[in-house]
């Protein structure tokens, strides 16, 4: 905890490992990664098979000598068992895996454990954030609400203060009577016109140029132009930079609401604070005199300070807060469900006592009181253009995608409709504009407090988990890793905090964010994306796909070769020379030339084979498949008596 101001008194309520970092502790220390994989299981096991292959055929020579061991009958026993092991495997796999992780090094995906590696090939779930990873985490002002004003549909993207606004309305007949209206086919019912006109800062009403001043002035970033490169960058809070792009398109930024008139002169900030979720500023119009305070935040936390709202005349008409709430309500949702993240900005002039006192010494509470609802805006994060393509190839690929985000269900919902994540059944579905309540329906998308409400029995009875977890909560992240378990899934989970820790560690493949992400959360994962990308996560699994397909291929090349070498000499204990001594097909040195030169290069090739096209188009591998599938083994007796078969009747020729 930092403290930046003010005074207070802590009180110490849990110590060590009771306190919310040591839960914290608690949850990494009780997670096991010790356990072997399926690759390291496989290897494990091929070792004690051939070790016993080894000594019973060592008993063979003895035997097939009638135990009369001498120095030669010692030397082909010990070539026996040397032809039995594949000397060059262990390190033709470390090698295909370390080629692997700086493959991946070079796609922007760092890899901590090599064991990650070959986790990725069997992932049958990704749950992902939002922000930042499926989305660009460049937020932009593309709508605008004022009361009785209308729509202002706000065109460009980026940081770049260009592009053209609209204002879109309805016009009642009795507001225009130049209209003309369209009537039903029934002649009973009129519907209002819709009027669009484009706006600047000279055409645009009292009420918008007052709602980009607010924009504008209750703001602390900053929007600059790269001299070197002509690009614009924004510097503070992703939010407010989107805020003062808008009112920077409307020529009405803070630099030249500020600097360049001296029109206004900002005198006292209420900063931004997480637990009221709002800010306000107090400022001068040196012009006019006139001092005013503008609030910016969350809906549901600006509302409770109006005791009115700006009428299109300018005059304010007083309503309760919630009255105003009821009003707002359906504007809000009709901007969630386009996947806006929504804002409210009101106003208020200070009273004659208020303009005659420092306001940095005045009571916050006491200050952000009755003030006057100016209007609502949406501000977008627009998809990556590689997430679509990439979540349709996981799904292409059996794998499916979890969006676990922070944001309003609607918004979270449209969204994943985007990328998607949510999917229409048919063609009728999208026409229809209720996708995202009938997914609901579904359970498809679910509060993180409907989710953590269900028993692990409800969870697992359900016909599938949720595709989309809203207002999500680190705990809620350790349970879905949990249910997905239940369903014999590998899990690749993303995450940045330090609370998302456990559930990087819970998770098969712990994957945090090199960008946003903590060191906590560094150093509980497994991998680290070093461009907080979707698309590269895939990548990674592609990459993992493509590891364990070729160490498969090297270990049925190498292993083939060794049963080879097996069949040869066993099948030459039959020869005798002219003293009844044992002949060597192979010598002890040709067999370890075999094994180490002829051998091992060629499986090192193989190691770094490229992917097929189609290895995202199969389904992941199954969990309690091995290295050593049945498959394999058949290729490898197959290959091994054949070439062993095939040696021995040189030799006899």
């Amino acid at each position: 905890t930092t403290v930046t101001k003010g005074r207070a008194k802590a009180i110490v309520y849990a110590t060590g490992m009771s306190s919310e970092v040591g839960k914290i502790a608690k949850k990494l220390m009780e997670t096991d990664k010790n356990k072997k994989t399926p690759l390291q299981k496989g290897l494990d096991k091929m070792a004690w098979v051939l070790l016993i292959i080894a000594a019973v055929s060592v008993l063979i020579v003895f035997g097939a000598n009638k135990f009369k061991v001498n120095s030669d009958v010692l030397l082909y026993a010990i070539g026996l068992a040397i032809a039995t092991i594949p000397e060059g495997l262990i390190a033709v796999v470390t090698l295909t895996m370390s080629m692997g992780v700086a493959t991946l090094a070079k796609k922007r995906a760092l890899v901590r454990q090599l064991v990650a590696l070959e986790s990725l090939g069997s992932v049958t779930n990704i749950c992902s954030d939002k922000t930042g990873t499926l989305t660009q985490s460049k937020m932009v002002l593309v709508r605008a609400w004022l009361p009785d004003e209308g729509v202002l549909h706000v065109a460009g993207l980026g940081f770049e203060p260009v592009g053209v606004i609209t204002r879109t309305r309805q016009l009642t007949k009795s507001s225009d009577t130049r209209v003309n209206f369209v009537t039903d086919n029934d002649g009973d019912n009129e519907k209002a016109a819709v009027e669009s006109v484009v706006i600047d800062h000279t055409t645009a009403s009292a009420n918008v140029r007052r709602l980009a001043e607010a924009a504008a002035l209750c703001n602390m970033s900053e929007i600059k132009c790269d001299a070197a490169t002509g690009e614009w960058f924004g510097i503070g809070d992703p939010t407010e930079i989107a805020l003062q792009v808008f009112a920077s398109k409307l020529s009405m930024g803070k630099p030249l609401l500020t600097s360049d008139t001296h029109q206004w002169s900002v005198v006292c900030e209420y900063p931004f604070d997480s637990s009221i979720k709002r800010m306000s500023v107090v400022a001068v119009n040196n012009i006019t005199g006139e001092k005013l305070l503008f609030l910016k935040g969350a809906t549901e936390r600006v509302v409770p300070c109006c005791t009115g709202r700006q009428d299109s005349d300018q005059s304010v008409v007083a309503t309760e807060p919630d009255d105003l709430q009821a009003y707002l309500d359906p504007r809000i949702q009709e901007m969630a469900r386009d996947g806006l993240r929504v804002l409210s900005i009101a106003y208020r002039y200070l009273t004659k006592d208020e303009a005659n006192i420092d306001m940095n010494k005045a009571d916050r509470e006491g200050v952000e009181l009755n003030m006057t609802f100016l209007g609502l805006v949406g501000i977008y994060d627009p998809p990556r253009p590689e997430s679509l393509p990439s979540v349709m190839e996981c799904y292409r690929a059996g794998i499916q995608v979890t969006m676990l985000t922070g944001d309003h269900p609607a918004t979270a919902a449209a969204i994943a409709r985007q990328v998607g994540i949510l999917q229409h059944e048919d063609d009728d579905d999208e026409k229809n504009d209720s996708h995202c309540a009938v997914s609901m329906g579904h359970q498809l998308v679910m509060t993180a407090r409907e989710f953590d409400s269900l028993t692990d029995e409800e969870i697992d009875a359900l016909p599938e988990l949720p595709h989309v977890i809203a207002r999500c909560s680190p705990e809620t992240k350790v349970k879905m890793i949990q249910a997905m378990h239940r369903r014999n899934g590998i899990v690749a989970m993303t995450g940045d905090g330090v609370n998302d820790s456990p559930s990087l560690k819970f998770a098969d493949v712990g994957i945090a964010m090199g960008l946003s992400g903590s060191d906590v959360a560094k150093q509980a994962s497994e991998i680290i994306l070093t461009d907080d990308n979707f698309a590269t996560i895939v990548r990674a699994i592609r990459e993992g796909r493509r590891i364990f397909n070729n160490i498969q291929r090297f270990c049925c090349v190498l292993v083939g070769g060794n049963v080879a070498e097996l069949v040869c000499l066993l099948l030459g204990l039959a020869f005798r020379d002219k003293l009844s001594e044992t002949v060597f097909p192979l010598s002890p040195v040709a067999i370890l030339v075999n094994n180490l030169l002829t051998g091992t290069p060629p499986a090192m090739a193989l190691g770094l084979e490229k992917a097929w096209p189609t290895i995202m188009d199969e389904p992941p591998r199954p969990p309690t498949s091995g290295l050593f599938s049945w498959e394999v083994q058949g290729d490898i007796a197959f290959y091994g008596l054949s070439i062993g078969l095939l040696s021995i009747a040189d030799f006899w020729l």
